[in-house]
């Protein structure tokens, strides 16, 4: 039996990824900031979901995840998963800044507690949901595409430390493309979208298998290939 702590699970992938695990008898934790939302999940399977209301961006976020271990008599996987992100065309900063609450300010605060709690087991793994937006800079969404990059940095930053503090710690850095869920603006077709049940097939195998970095789907491993290679000139000019 497996113990997960999933960190943004009320929708999407984190939801998805949840209900799998919990539906093999594995206990699960998952958290959220509407605790409805939540209470409704943990009816699905009530002897093996566990639920705490959370806000990431609030400083009280590493307390409920505390409470949330505490409660589960610890946890082998956490994986953040909560973020934010819009277009911001007339660059908003209301709408710039809650990404950068979320994605960098709370990211940084869940996982250094995620780190520093597993130095003290025998073993964990943190699982960091990123975005294609990390590789090159995006116009359209600036401090989605930023914090996104900086996930995946300090994510790499961490699994360096871990190695030569000789942790059992490891690390997964999903990095997907266009998902199929409500995330997406209904407006238009996306490159290489797949459907949301092909691509927690895909994580679900990543997370088993403790794989470092994870491109959704596996294409992108090539048009990433591609982008890297384009002068800086030019990506400003095309994108």
């Amino acid at each position: 039996m497996k113990k997960i702590i999933i960190i943004g699970a009320t929708s999407g992938i984190g939801y998805e990824i949840a209900m799998r695990y919990a539906a093999q008898g594995n206990q699960v934790g998952i958290t959220g900031r509407r605790t409805d939302f939540l209470e409704e999940i943990q009816q699905k399977c009530p002897s093996n979901i566990y639920v705490k209301t959370m806000d990431v961006c609030k400083d009280t976020a590493t307390e409920d995840l505390q409470a949330l271990i505490t409660e589960m008599g610890g946890v082998d996987t956490i994986f953040i998963n909560s973020g934010y992100g819009k277009e911001c065309k007339e660059l908003d900063a209301d709408t710039e800044m809650q990404a950068v609450a979320t994605n960098a300010m709370g990211f940084t605060n869940l996982i250094i507690f995620s780190y520093n709690y597993f130095k003290t087991q025998p073993k964990g793994h943190i699982v960091v949901t990123s975005s294609v937006a990390s590789v090159r800079a995006l116009r359209q969404s600036p401090a989605y595409s930023a914090t996104k990059r900086y996930m995946r940095h300090y994510v790499d930053c961490l699994a360096q430390r871990a190695r030569h503090e000789k942790l059992n710690i490891r690390f997964t850095t999903l990095i997907p493309g266009f998902i199929a869920t409500d995330f997406l603006e209904a407006r238009q077709n996306y490159p290489l979208l797949i459907s949301l049940d092909k691509a927690c097939n895909i994580i679900y195998k990543a997370i088993e298998k403790k794989k470092r970095d994870v491109y959704l789907p596996f294409r992108w491993n090539f048009v990433v290939l591609l982008w890297k290679l384009i002068p800086k000139w030019f990506w400003e000019r095309c994108w």
